[in-house]
């Protein structure tokens, strides 16, 4: 057989494969939760049925993805999960900024000047036909954010680009919330050692603008516990801890 038929032949018995798909889907396929950013309509999300043990991974939300005909995979299939964290740093805070050269040239005295940037990656492994590797960025926008420049606080980012699997993303998870909460600590005892110190900003716009900063920092190492808290979540459920 040449090439050119055992293509036609492939594409044709994936059209089949496809068509019996739809069908399970829509028959046999009973939402038990969606897993996702439900904030932003194109967002990819993990949904599940608890009961049948399958899933599927879809961008959009959960009352129209069946009209987009994801590959069912049953929780039998997943041969491995993990979270994948990149972090990286730009001089400058758009969208689209480019991952500056020299990552780990950085000097102490520049972590709090830089602009942190972090994107987490699901993986799942699969012996599924035609999604042997689903890869998907859980965090629909890129989380970005300055170290805060707190005198009690001086590190270089969250120290988080690699992979991690089970219960090590449960750990990752709870260290950046325990440095959430410190740093939100920190921001309490440094206001109050500026009212002490009189070292504060004097304008008042400037002292709020300051506190926006510090508790921004803070909501976003939020966010990135709580990608990584649906990473494991995603984990558990398909029997991958």
């Amino acid at each position: 057989m040449g090439l050119f038929n055992f293509k036609t032949k492939a594409k044709e018995e994936e059209k089949v494969f496809q068509q019996e798909n739809l069908k399970r889907l829509e028959s046999e396929f009973d939402v038990t939760k969606a897993l996702g950013v439900k904030k932003y309509p194109e967002a990819t999300q993990f949904i599940y049925d608890k009961e049948r043990r399958c899933f599927v991974v879809v961008e959009g939300p959960e009352d129209t993805f069946k009209s987009k005909n994801p590959y069912i995979i049953d929780f039998d299939q997943v041969k491995d999960a993990y979270v994948e964290v990149e972090e990286f740093w730009t001089e400058k805070p758009g969208k689209f900024e480019i991952k500056e050269p020299m990552q780990n040239s950085l000097k102490m005295g520049d972590f709090d000047k830089v602009f942190w940037r972090y994107n987490i990656f699901m993986h799942i492994e699969t012996t599924h036909p035609y999604a042997k590797h689903i890869k998907y960025q859980m965090n629909y926008n890129t989380i970005i954010t300055r170290i805060s420049g707190l005198r009690l606080i001086s590190r270089r980012g969250l120290e988080l680009h690699g992979e991690y699997k089970g219960e090590e993303i449960k750990k990752q998870a709870e260290r950046i919330e325990e440095f959430a909460i410190h740093q939100q600590e920190a921001v309490g005892k440094e206001k109050m050692l500026n009212l002490v110190t009189h070292n504060g900003p004097d304008n008042m716009l400037d002292r709020l603008a300051v506190n926006y900063f510090e508790q921004k920092f803070v909501d976003r190492m939020n966010t990135v516990s709580k990608h990584l808290n649906r990473a494991y979540r995603i984990c558990k459920i398909l029997g991958k801890i």
